[in-house]
């Protein structure tokens, strides 16, 4: 990004959650986005704890919907409504707002993993020297410096205020760009940086080993 670097928040290492490695294109911004909560989100974390706490809905700033655009019809949480969510017939969203998991700013490249980039209210964790805690999607420490980057060609002024402006507004707001960027999510235990010294980093994913094991070498021991 000439130049322009970010901590960011990757999937947990277990093996439903890791983020991929894949090339996409990136093709649009959605600001104030709606969180629809994937299916396996849903059913293992969620569900349980909707149908134990009456409350939890609103809380969470939660609620139902009956169909699959942001203009779906939002549905009362009666029994009967989570009989159908549970059956896969309703789909449960996150409504846009400074609590929202993908934080103001969405970064949507349409892959087949459903895996995109996007801001988050919890900022504390990007102080943690190792960042694996999402689903599979990546959180950027900086969404407003990436939305600059990825928007400056794509006319309309959007300079940080703008772009402030369109992340607390009270609607949501997809801004497609010009042109679509490419993105590559990559894996890598080593890293030569700029200034000539080689950074390593943990085998999260375990990808290393499975090469060393398939390969037939014998593991690298760096010291620590």
């Amino acid at each position: 990004l000439n130049g322009l670097q970010m901590p960011v928040i990757v999937g947990q290492t277990y093996p439903r959650t890791r983020t991929p490695v894949f090339v996409g294109d990136l093709r649009y911004v959605v600001f104030r986005p709606y969180w629809d909560v994937p299916r396996s989100i849903l059913v293992r974390e969620m569900l349980p704890q909707i149908r134990r706490d009456a409350g939890y809905l609103q809380r969470n700033n939660l609620e139902l919907v009956k169909g699959q655009t942001d203009a779906a019809e939002v549905v009362a949480p009666t029994p009967a409504a989570l009989a159908a969510l549970a059956a896969g017939q309703l789909r449960l969203r996150q409504r846009p707002g400074e609590d929202n998991s993908l934080g103001l700013i969405k970064f949507v490249f349409p892959n087949a993993h459903d895996v995109y980039m996007h801001g988050t209210p919890a900022q504390r964790l990007f102080l943690q020297p190792r960042r694996a805690f999402s689903h599979g999607c990546i959180r950027v420490s900086d969404p407003v410096a990436l939305a600059g980057y990825v928007l400056r060609d794509t006319g309309g002024g959007w300079d940080a205020t703008r772009i402030s402006t369109a992340m607390h507004a009270g609607t949501s707001q997809r801004v497609d760009l010009k042109l679509p960027i490419r993105v590559m999510i990559l894996y890598g235990t080593a890293l030569a940086t700029e200034a000539g010294a080689v950074e390593f980093f943990d085998d999260i994913y375990g990808h290393d080993r499975k090469l060393e094991t398939l390969l037939g070498l014998s593991p690298v021991i760096h010291a620590q």
